[in-house]
C-alpha cells in the first residue's frame, strides 16, 4: 500500500522555498545608505528571476499582516537550506517582525556569508546548527545577539573553520557561551589548545564532538571529567605519548563515547593509538563508564570476543552498539537470540544481520566508509526481498543525496535502488519517492558519466514503465543523459535500455527540446550506426526497434532533427531497412513514420524528391533558414 502523502504543512513549506522570490517583495534596506538619486528609504518591485535587484536588499512577504510562528518559520529556513535556495538575500526574509527562529539548523551554509546571517541577532536562540561555514567559527558568533550569547545552549560547526586570515586558529570567541551544553567542532582545526579553553571557560558543557579535528591529546578532559556525558572522537588521530586511555577511564558519567575509526587509515596513529591502547584494553576495564548507553568501537579490528560479552554484560544500560568494519558484529552474543547473554533492546551496526545493516545507513549518512560497507552488504539482501521496502529506500536516498562524490558510495546506492524499484515492487512505491530516486540516479549519472558499473545501474533504475510512464521528473535532462550513456559504451545490454528509454521519453519532451537532441550530430550519428548494424546482420530485434521508435519521435515535427537526419544518411539508410525487413509490419510502420516526419518539412522537399528521381540523397548540404 502507498505511503501517505505529504502533510499539508509540508506541501505549503515546499510551494513557498521553490517560489520563494515570486512570493515575495524586495525592498531596500532601511539601514543602507542612498545616493540622492535613490527612489527613497524603501523601494518595493517584484524578484527578478535570479534574485538580483541593484536596489533591493531585503526580503519581504507581500502580506504585511503575514507572521509565521517558530516550527514552521524553523523548518522553511531548514527547507530551503537542504534545497540550495538559501543565500543572503532569501534569508533576510527572516525577519523578527514576520518570523521566529530559536532552533536554527542549516546542514550546508557555504552560500551564506557573515552580512546574510546578522538576521540572527533579531532572535533569540537556543540551539545553533551551520555546518560548512565559508566564514570562520568567530564570524559566525559575532552575528548572535546578546540574548543568544547568554542562552545558546547546543552549537554545531562541523566542518566549518576557526582560522583567521593569519592562518592562526581562533577558539577565543567560543568562550562567550557560558551556558553552552553541547559543542560539535567536528571537521574543524579545532585542537588540543582549543580543547583546554573550552573546558575551562565552559562550565554547563557536557557533551562534545571533536572527531576529525587536531586535537591530538585529550587530558584537559579530566577537568570536565564529573559533568562530560558525550564524548565523540570519531577518526581522531592521538600522539602516542598521550595516555588515552587512563583519560577515558576517567570519565565516569559518560553516557556516549564514540571512538570509532576509519580501519587502516592512519595505522598507530588512531583514535586508540599505538599497539600499547587497544580497544580491548578499555573493553576489559569492565567497572568503568557505569552509566554507558551508546558505544561506538566500529573500525576497531583487536576485539576480542569474551571480553566485548563481558564488557556488555557489566553495562546493563547500553542501548547501542557500534561494530561497522569489525568481525565483532557477527558474535552470538549480538545475533543468536538463543544466547544465554543475548539483550534484544540492544542495538547494533554492522554487517551481520538486516537489523546492524539499516541501523548503520541511519546512523553514518556522513561516513562514506561505512555506508560503502553497509550498502554492499544491503545489496546482498535485497535479492532475496520479497515486497517492497520503502523503509529500506528511505535510508539509501539520504546516503546517496549526501555523497554525490564518493563514487564508492554511488555504485552500491544505484545498485540497492534498482533491487527495491524493479518490476512490481515500483507499483507500492509513492511517486514523490520515484521522483526523488530519479533526480539522485540523474545526479550520478552526471558526475559519473564514464563509470560502467554505474551507469548501468541507473540505466535499469530509469528502464521502468512506472517511472517513465507516470512520474514527474526533467525528461530532457534525462534524454540527453541517457544518450551520452549511449555514446560512452558499447555493451549490447546497455544500448537496447538506452534506446528503449530515448523512444518513450522523446515522445514526452517539448519540440524545442527534441530539437536540442536532434540538433547534435553525434547523437544521430549513434542512432543511425544502430539501425545500420542491424541491417547488416538483418536482426529485427527489439532494440532495432526501440532505436526506429527514438527516431521516430525525435523526428516528430522539427526540422532541425529532420536535417540531421538527412546530412548523416538517414534517408538512405531507411531505403535499405525498407528494402530489408520487407512484410515487417512494426519496422516499416517507424520508418515510414520518421520519413512521414521528413516530409512534413517544406524545405526538405528537395530532398526527398532527389531521391525521388535519382534514388538517392544529394551530395550537398540543404540551406535552412529558420
Amino acid at each position: 500500500m502507498f505511503e501517505s502523502p505529504k502533510s499539508l504543512l509540508e506541501v505549503c513549506i515546499d510551494f513557498i522555498c521553490n517560489n520563494v522570490l515570486s512570493l515575495c517583495e524586495l525592498y531596500l534596506d532601511d539601514t543602507e545608505e542612498h545616493s540622492p538619486n535613490s527612489l527613497g528609504t524603501a523601494v518595493c518591485g517584484r524578484a527578478s528571476s535570479d534574485g538580483s535587484s541593484s536596489l533591493a536588499t531585503r526580503l519581504s512577504f507581500r502580506y504585511p499582516d503575514a507572521f509565521l510562528p517558530a516550527e514552521i518559520s524553523e523548518q522553511l529556513l531548514s527547507n530551503l537550506c537542504e534545497k540550495k535556495t538559501l543565500s543572503d538575500l532569501t534569508i533576510t526574509l527572516f525577519d523578527s517582525k514576520s518570523t521566529r527562529l530559536r532552533h536554527v539548523r542549516l546542514k550546508d551554509a557555504s552560500a551564506l556569508s557573515a552580512k546574510g546571517l546578522k538576521v540572527l541577532k533579531q532572535h533569540k536562540v537556543v540551539d545553533l546548527t551551520v555546518n560548512g561555514l565559508k566564514i570562520t567559527v568567530n564570524d559566525l558568533i559575532s552575528c548572535l545577539g546578546d540574548w543568544s550569547l547568554q542562552n545558546l545552549r547546543s552549537l554545531s560547526v562541523a566542518k566549518g573553520s576557526f582560522m583567521d586570515c593569519s592562518r592562526y586558529c581562533m577558539v577565543v570567541t567560543l568562550s562567550k557561551l557560558r551556558s553552552l551544553h553541547t559543542l560539535n567542532v567536528s571537521g574543524t582545526e579545532f585542537n588540543k589548545h582549543g580543547l583546554e579553553i573550552v573546558v575551562e571557560d565552559l562550565p554547563l558543557l557536557e557533551s562534545l564532538d571533536i572527531s576529525c579535528t587536531k586535537v591530538d591529546d585529550i587530558t584537559p578532559l579530566k577537568k570536565c571529567k564529573n559533568r562530560l556525558k558525550t564524548l565523540n572522537m570519531y577518526n581522531l588521530k592521538i600522539n602516542e605519548s598521550a595516555d588515552l586511555i587512563s583519560v577515558l577511564l576517567e570519565l565516569n558519567e559518560l553516557r556516549n563515547l564514540d571512538i570509532s575509526d576509519e580501519k587502516n587509515t592512519h595505522a598507530l596513529n588512531s583514535v586508540l593509538g599505538p599497539e600499547k591502547q587497544k580497544v580491548t584494553d578499555f573493553l576489559k576495564a569492565v567497572d568503568c563508564m557505569p552509566y554507558l548507553t551508546n558505544l561506538d568501537i566500529s573500525g576497531k579490528g583487536d576485539i576480542d570476543p569474551k571480553d566485548l560479552r563481558e564488557f556488555i554484560k557489566a553495562h546493563p544500560h547500553l542501548r547501542f552498539l557500534g561494530l561497522v568494519s569489525t568481525d565483532a558484529c557477527y558474535h552470538d552474543v549480538l545475533t543468536n537470540p538463543s544466547d544465554e547473554d543475548y539483550r534484544p533492546e540492544l542495538v547494533v551496526t554492522g554487517t551481520a544481520t538486516e537489523a546492524q545493516i539499516l541501523e548503520g545507513l541511519r546512523r553514518y549518512t556522513s561516513r562514506p566508509l561505512y555506508l560503502e560497507k553497509c550498502l554492499f552488504n544491503l545489496f546482498r539482501l535485497t535479492h532475496n526481498f520479497l515486497e517492497s521496502r520503502i523503509d529500506v529506500i528511505k535510508l539509501v536516498l539520504p546516503a546517496m543525496r549526501e555523497h554525490p562524490q564518493e563514487v564508492r558510495v554511488q555504485v552500491p546506492c544505484t545498485a540497492c535502488l534498482y533491487n527495491l524499484t524493479k518490476a512490481e515492487f515500483s507499483i507500492m512505491i509513492h511517486p514523490s519517492i520515484l521522483k526523488q530516486i530519479v533526480e539522485l540516479t540523474m545526479t550520478a549519472m552526471e558526475v559519473y558519466s564514464t563509470n560502467y558499473r554505474l551507469q548501468m545501474n541507473t540505466l535499469l533504475i530509469l528502464c521502468s514503465d512506472r517511472i517513465l510512464q507516470e512520474i514527474t521528473f526533467d525528461k530532457y535532462r534525462c534524454a540527453r543523459l541517457v544518450l551520452n550513456s549511449l555514446l560512452a559504451f558499447n555493451e549490447p545490454s546497455m544500448n537496447r535500455m538506452s534506446v528503449a528509454i530515448c523512444s518513450i521519453l522523446a515522445a514526452k519532451i517539448s519540440t524545442v527540446e527534441t530539437s536540442m537532441l536532434g540538433a547534435q550530430p553525434r547523437y544521430m550519428s549513434k542512432l543511425l550506426a544502430m539501425v545500420w548494424s542491424k541491417v547488416e546482420s538483418k536482426s529485427g530485434d527489439i532494440t532495432m526497434k526501440f532505436t526506429l521508435s527514438a527516431l521516430w519521435n525525435l523526428t516528430d515535427e522539427s526540422a532541425t532533427t529532420c536535417k540531421v537526419f538527412l546530412d548523416e544518411g538517414g534517408l538512405e539508410l531507411f531505403l535499405k531497412v525498407l528494402e530489408s525487413f520487407q512484410g515487417q509490419y512494426s519496422v516499416e510502420t517507424k520508418v515510414l513514420g520518421s520519413l512521414n516526419n521528413i516530409a512534413e518539412q517544406v524545405l526538405l522537399h528537395i530532398c526527398l524528391a532527389m531521391v525521388h528521381l535519382h534514388g538517392q540523397y544529394p551530395q550537398y548540404q540543404v540551406e535552412m533558414n529558420y
